[in-house]
């Protein structure tokens, strides 16, 4: 195993989303369910340490805890301020040991091992990693070093945070590798993506 980390940043708490206020939140939560499956699925043969972020007080749903994952509780309410402090957290830079981190989305059926495997290869060459969504998002996003300005004021969900992402890394002087696009689970109309 490796020192590199997989982030996974759940959402324990019963908030009203897009998927709830359509459907009801027990049919949402059957979704959720499916598509945190699919990601277990996924992730299960990555040889690197794998962290589930929960804000949930009781702690995260056991299928994560049957999963042989590190679950952790978080404090933070915004995504942006979860990965902002996570990332800090889970990245060492010292001269003997610099790991990757990378933070997967659980809303991505269509993601693969083989993507998080290229995400966490791409880091050895590129200062950030990112796995573009359809809708203008991203799924994906990878990094050897702290870089708390990509967390700044930024709408997680909104259709400008890859271009605005990108714009800031350049900007910075930070190189970036986009791996394929896929698309999330945001809303009723991605449904057909839920197996």
């Amino acid at each position: 195993m490796t020192n590199d980390v997989l982030l996974i940043v759940l959402n324990t708490k019963k908030e009203q989303s897009k998927l709830a206020q359509s459907l009801g939140e027990e049919k949402a939560q059957e979704i959720d369910r499916k598509l945190e499956t699919a990601l277990c699925g996924a992730i299960a043969a990555l040889s690197c340490r794998k962290i589930v972020l929960h804000s949930d007080e009781n702690g995260a749903d056991t299928m994560w805890s049957k999963e042989n994952l590190i679950l952790k509780q978080q404090t933070e309410k915004h995504i942006n301020d979860k990965l902002k402090s996570a990332f800090a957290d889970y990245i060492i830079q010292d001269r003997d040991d610099v790991n990757k981190v990378v933070f997967v989305a659980a809303d991505c059926p269509q993601l693969t091992q083989q993507i998080i495997e290229k995400a966490f290869e791409s880091l050895n060459k590129y200062d950030v990693c990112i796995g573009p969504e359809k809708k203008g998002s991203y799924y994906l996003i990878g990094m050897k070093e702290p870089l708390p300005f990509l967390f700044d004021s930024k709408l997680w969900s909104g259709k400008h945070l890859l271009d605005d992402t990108l714009e800031e890394l350049i900007e910075h002087g930070k190189n970036y590798f986009l791996l394929p696009e896929l698309q999330r689970v945001n809303d009723i109309y991605d449904l057909h993506l839920v197996k």
